[in-house]
């Protein structure tokens, strides 16, 4: 299984929160979560940081990951981004089912 935790950062927490509703919007987490191999695809709000924003994602494996970099949905990704200054850090973990 391939888990990316996706932390985002903005300005402040009206960005954040614009950026989420015009993410929503895009229907772009709704398409990934019906993806083939998706396990998991959620937002979290921070508690201690109202300018933070994490995304976990929990793939079956690497093509099914590679699938969704390839969707049409995920292209929609750069367009909706634009409007806002977003720091991104990405964290991957590979966890065997044992």
């Amino acid at each position: 299984m391939i888990i990316l935790h996706v932390k985002q950062t903005f300005k402040d927490k009206n960005e954040r929160d614009s950026y989420y509703a015009a993410l929503c919007k895009s229907g772009v987490p709704a398409a990934s979560r019906a993806e083939d191999g998706n396990i998991m695809y959620d937002y979290f709000f921070s508690a201690d940081s109202e300018s933070e924003m994490l995304l976990v994602e929990k793939w079956e494996d690497d093509e099914a990951l590679t699938r969704h970099q390839n969707s049409e949905h995920f292209k929609l990704l750069p367009a909706v981004k634009a409007p806002y200054s977003i720091n991104t850090e990405i964290e991957r973990y590979e966890v065997q089912n044992l």
